[in-house]
């Protein structure tokens, strides 16, 4: 009933503003009980902050109120609040400020973040509110626990690529099929609903979605491909796609010339099977749905190649059934592969913890800044203005010049969150940087706390660090350990992880780690408002010091480092087989006393840096450079509990053909197994002469710009795409790789460069190319250790003969 109060838990889908009738409108969409609703909150201001003087003001202006904020920025100036009643008086009042040469802050957040912002409202919610339908309005919102059944849609379209029209859409939900098809010869099909033409499928489709009002809807590239397709499609054809819970349009939107889309459809989220597999920390030679799934699920798509759009349209043609049989095997894959590695409650657990809106796959600086804002306000602080300075790099991880070799019982010693632990320990922290840089230029040695608070003009009278020092970083800064709100933020972070992993919950463990490792990045990265050059580089250079430190401390107790990488150091020890362990152990003991005690010692810190003892090889080969005799960076190989790791070596690059990977992996199997190694060479020769392993001597690889963008030099994969397109040109064909970011197979024949495409045959193979540039460059890796190479090895098998 009309103007009823109810109240109601939920959870937030998608967030919007806008100016309606003159005045800011913040809606959220929430999805409660059994259905999605829209929720108006009270009337709301959309609200920033300046260092103008309230004198450069009128004295009134209608809907919009100034007023002294109580907070200060990081020049330890009074800042005013300026409170406006809709987005176009915001804008003007910005211009306004500006005009005048003072500084705006927090102006680029949204009406609708920050008022979730201030209520530490994350995505659950309890509400209540006038009830008119569907909508709320009036509504009161505050955090809520209430955990969505949510309906998820895999989404997977096809279309004909010589006519740029829809085919098909395909739905795999959680408990049914469905195929949308466009066909003048309508066939008994299941699962499957025709239509005559593009036009009576859309509109089809908009009416199953409000019907049967999916929440979520997932997919492979799905905003990119997928729904910028079908927008395109519905521009072109007169129709409103009105997608949205409760019959609004959808925006799909780009960013040029980034390659990246955006789906905002009213109550509904849309998440990329691609993307979550990145921010997750997935990682696959290829991201093609086809690679991943034959990786993850041991299936694979029905139909595979760079020819398959014509496959796809001849079984549209004339063999619907395994059309359709495509379409929903894609859906499938996609719905296998979020559910195994659950991925919608990995992106539900960061929204959380963090509050970022659900649709959001990336948002470092999102996540960042919605955890820290909060806490700078209620420290009494605003955040800074953005500034147009010079990007300054932070120094990479730590990383030393390896010792190359083939070793017996190397250690791997890793420290536990490095950057997290360092943010931690030395009070890096954007408010406590700019406060101790303010307080040594207005302050005396003779100073008193009574006299840093008064220049610092704190409310309390008293400067809370007392006779403490600040902490040093590098490039010159300092940390204020009285003001730092990153290390306490850290600190609550990793107590929630360590208590997740006692009680077994593996999803939100790993969520707060990858949020842990954002700060670093985010806190180096000019997109971010608190960049400065001088917090990223007093993570990365006490990195490098730690490292050298300890380093330093094995070394006097007798271990030798042979390599060094961010936060792991790899050691040898000169003692017996069945003491390694024990010994390890120790030295790692006593690695963290000696880091404790020199904390203390440089600025009375408590440590929580923890060294680890995370593996042990029992064999371990450290390659050199190639072609010279320094030792590598990032590349080697071992076994630890029987298992054979590679780390950058050829066998885990996706630039090297199967043929290689295999070869280093059986080689490597022999090697670490101290058995002789040349009649495996010899025979594998003789096979890929013979014939027997064309199959494996394709290379694959990625353009990552359209084919006429590269000028100045042309790669092997790209003359490949250029004499494709060149034929598809010729036979007035759609061209494959004109806009790039696809695969292109190849291999080379005497003549050089030749494309493969699916179903081709491997004919005048080249094999003198890949024993010179896939064989001899692994087997002369290691070979050396054991006085031969592979010269040697082939030449004798001639004399021989």
């Amino acid at each position: 009933m009309k103007d009823m109060f109810e109240e109601h838990n939920g959870y937030i889908m998608s967030r919007h503003s806008k100016d309606v009738n003159g005045a800011l409108e913040i809606t959220y969409y929430v999805k409660i009980e059994s259905e999605t609703v829209r929720v108006i909150p009270e009337r709301q201001f959309s609200t920033f902050f300046t260092n103008a003087p309230l004198d450069y003001f009128p004295t009134e202006i209608q809907n919009v109120d100034v007023k002294e904020s109580g907070l200060r920025d990081f020049n330890n100036d009074p800042t005013l609040m300026v409170r406006c009643g809709s987005v176009v008086l915001q804008q003007q009042m910005i211009a306004f400020i500006q005009k005048g040469e003072y500084l705006v802050y927090e102006e680029d957040v949204k009406p609708q973040d920050r008022y979730l912002m201030e209520r530490n409202i994350r995505g659950a919610v309890r509400f209540i509110g006038k009830r008119d339908g569907n909508t709320f309005t009036d509504a009161k919102i505050i955090p809520g626990d209430f955990t969505p059944d949510w309906k998820v849609w895999s989404l997977d379209i096809e279309t004909s690529v010589s006519r740029n029209e829809l085919l098909s859409v395909g739905i795999v939900s959680q408990t049914n099929q469905i195929a949308f098809v466009v066909s003048d010869k309508p066939q008994d099909v299941p699962n499957t609903y025709f239509f005559p033409d593009e036009q009576h499928l859309l509109l089809a489709l908009i009416k199953f979605f409000k019907r049967h009002n999916p929440d979520i809807i997932i997919g492979w590239n799905v905003i990119g491909f997928d729904l910028l397709f079908l927008d395109k499609r519905c521009k072109f054809l007169g129709i409103k796609p009105a997608f949205g819970a409760l019959g609004e349009a959808w925006s799909i939107r780009t960013v040029e010339g980034k390659g990246k889309y955006f789906a905002t459809i009213p109550g509904r989220v849309v998440l990329d099977g691609i993307t979550l597999l990145k921010v997750g920390g997935y990682q696959f030679d290829s991201y093609s749905l086809n690679s991943v799934s034959k990786s993850l699920l041991d299936d694979g798509k029905l139909i595979h190649g760079g020819d398959r759009w014509q496959e796809i349209e001849r079984l549209h043609a004339e063999e619907m059934e395994q059309f359709v049989a495509y379409n929903l095997q894609d859906c499938e894959l996609v719905k296998r592969i979020f559910d195994k590695l659950n991925l919608i409650e990995l992106q539900k657990t960061r929204i959380d913890l963090t509050g970022i809106p659900l649709e959001q796959t990336g948002g470092s600086v999102a996540s960042f800044e919605n955890l820290y804002l909060p806490r700078l306000h209620k420290a009494g602080w605003v955040a800074p203005a953005w500034r147009d300075e010079p990007f300054v790099p932070s120094p990479g991880g730590f990383v030393m010049s390896s010792v190359p070799g083939l070793y017996k019982n190397v250690l791997v010693f890793d420290f536990k969150s490095l950057y997290p632990s360092i943010i931690r320990t030395f009070y890096v922290d954007p408010l406590a940087r700019a406060v101790a840089s303010h307080l040594a230029s207005v302050t005396t040695p003779n100073d008193t706390p009574t006299d840093i608070s008064t220049k610092l003009n704190l409310d309390n009278g008293q400067h809370d660090q007392d006779d403490e020092q600040p902490v040093p970083g590098y490039l010159g800064a300092n940390f204020d350990r009285s003001v730092a709100i990153l290390p306490a933020l850290v600190s609550e972070l990793a107590q929630a992880r360590e208590e997740a992993k006692r009680n077994g919950n593996e999803i939100l463990s790993y969520a707060i780690k990858i949020i842990m490792n954002s700060f670093y990045g985010v806190l180096g990265s000019n997109v971010c408002r608190f960049y400065h050059a001088e917090l990223a580089s007093s993570i990365t250079m006490r990195g490098h010091e730690l490292l050298d430190r300890s380093k330093k401390w094995m070394e006097e107790q007798g271990a030798k480092v042979i390599y060094g990488d961010t936060d792991s150091l790899f050691v040898t020890l000169s003692c017996p087989d069945e003491e390694v362990k024990d010994r390890g152990s120790e030295l790692c003991a006593l690695i963290n006393e000696g880091l404790k005690k020199w904390c203390k010692e440089f600025a009375g810190l408590d440590s929580y840096l923890e060294l680890e003892f995370e593996t042990l090889y029992t064999r371990f080969y450290m390659p050199t450079i190639r072609g010279q005799e320094e030792g590598s960076k990032k590349r080697y190989a071992g076994i630890t509990d029987g298992k054979m790791i590679f780390k950058g070596l050829e066998a885990v690059r996706s630039d090297w053909t199967p043929l290689a990977k295999r070869f280093q992996k059986e080689l490597f199997d022999l090697v670490f197994k101290d058995e002789d190694p040349k009649a495996y060479i010899q025979s594998f020769v003789n096979d890929l002469k013979a014939g027997k392993l064309d199959e494996e001597i394709v290379y694959t690889k990625q353009l990552s710009r359209p084919i006429s963008h590269y000028s100045k030099t042309i790669p092997p994969h790209v003359r490949a795409a250029i004499i494709i397109d060149s034929k598809r040109a010729e036979l007035n064909q759609p061209l494959e790789y004109s806009h790039g970011r696809k695969r292109v197979s190849f291999y080379y024949q005497h003549s050089g460069v030749t494309p493969f495409e699916n179903g081709d045959l491997i004919t005048n193979a080249d094999y003198d190319h890949y024993i010179e540039k896939q064989i001899t460059p692994i087997a002369d890796g290691i070979l050396p250790f054991f006085g031969l190479s592979l010269a040697k090895i082939l030449t004798k098998q001639i004399e021989l003969l």
